[in-house]
């Protein structure tokens, strides 16, 4: 839905081929954290032996 949604308001649309992995991601991780998903981050993980 949220890819849907990057290529209906015109955040993903370029003339030609383009794979995911060459657009921005900051429009698709913002309507994935609104719309259900949300993601964190962690800048110090606990290691695990």
């Amino acid at each position: 839905m949220c890819g849907a949604l990057m290529m209906l308001t015109g955040k993903w649309i370029r003339p030609g081929v383009y794979t995911v992995e060459e657009f921005d991601p900051d429009p698709f991780l913002e309507a994935l954290d609104r719309y259900g998903l949300p993601r964190s981050e962690s800048h110090d993980p606990e290691l695990v032996d």
